[in-house]
């Protein structure tokens, strides 16, 4: 309503990172952010200000409490903290992170980690594969995160937009109907492994909940949105070469500086910082503890990651 130009704000040539979840997404995803090249939504702007009036006012109270010693700053980061509690050993949270944007998705009920809370909700699980959702709530939910674009856009003049959801595998294909000029990176990895991280990840939140008390109803789930979520990149790979690259986890850990050569080359941007070499994190999990065989995960879901690592489009790592 105070700012209605921002539905004329264009948005030219976005990086949209995605992929399997655990697959070194919110590395990338980081790394980029740090080169300056990009603007990508915060976490502060995902959860307090989605709109540009808010992001305004808080920014003006931001300017205040620093002059004052930032004192609601450090009150902010002990809540954050406090508020991640164990997750933060799986990803680490913080106001200034760079964060996922489908957080703001949360006011049109599609932001997919609501189906934690209410696992059994039909219409939840189709956001983990678009193509599911009826026609005329894809294009809502499409237009609405449009509009979430324009606006972070609108307030960020003069930059690229760089977007990290490990949830959007299954959008690719309509993200690069609206954007024609969109650049793709896909992020893959050991299906067993990846899988058996997610599953451990989504741990805290399974118990905070209390929906599925002994996890079978998840583990079965996200080994069928995996598979889903493998076809679906395998395909959009096959189909549009010409905008994807594809990252495997193990390229990205053996070669940081390599990759993200080869990634701002193929972007046409300067390579960005790389962030201190990372220690070893304290999340750990076993495949075992969510009754998974991990060659039979490897079996099942082998095809299209293979067919991801044999594409064309896999990026080039040259140490």
């Amino acid at each position: 309503m105070l700012y209605p130009d921002y539905r004329q704000q264009r948005v030219a040539a976005p990086v949209f990172i995605t992929g399997i979840p655990r697959s070194g997404t919110t590395y990338l995803h980081r790394l980029l952010a740090a080169g300056g090249t990009f603007t990508t939504v915060r976490t502060w702007e995902a959860l307090l200000a989605p709109a540009i009036c808010q992001r305004r006012l808080l920014r003006a109270l931001a300017r205040l409490d620093r002059r004052l010693g930032a004192p609601l700053h450090r009150a902010l980061h002990a809540a954050t903290a406090r508020a991640s509690g164990d997750f933060a050993s799986v990803h680490a949270v913080g106001l200034q992170d760079a964060e996922e944007d489908y957080l703001c998705l949360l006011p049109a009920a599609g932001c997919f980690l609501l189906l934690m809370a209410f696992p059994f909700d039909r219409e939840l699980e189709q956001l983990g594969n678009l193509g599911e959702l009826p026609p005329r709530r894809r294009r809502a939910l499409l237009a609405f995160y449009h509009r979430i674009i324009q606006r972070h856009c609108y307030s960020h003049p003069g930059q690229r937009f760089l977007s990290k959801n490990a949830a959007f595998a299954s959008w690719p294909p309509y993200l690069a109907e609206r954007y024609a000029d969109a650049s793709f990176l896909l992020c893959v990895r050991r299906p067993s492994t990846a899988l058996a991280s997610q599953l451990s990840a989504l741990e805290p939140a399974r118990r905070l909940f209390g929906t599925d008390p002994g996890g079978d109803h998840t583990t079965a789930r996200f080994r069928r949105l995996f598979a889903a979520f493998l076809d679906e990149l395998a395909r959009f790979a096959a189909a549009r070469p010409d905008c994807v690259k594809i990252l495997e986890q193990g390229d990205l850990r053996a070669a940081p500086a390599e990759v993200s050569r080869a990634i701002a080359a193929w972007l046409a941007i300067p390579p960005p910082p790389l962030p201190p070499a990372e220690t070893a994190g304290a999340h750990r999990y076993a495949a075992a503890a969510f009754g998974l065989q991990p060659d039979a995960v490897d079996e099942e879901l082998g095809a299209p990651y293979a067919a991801l690592l044999a594409s064309e489009a896999r990026l080039a790592v040259a140490a």
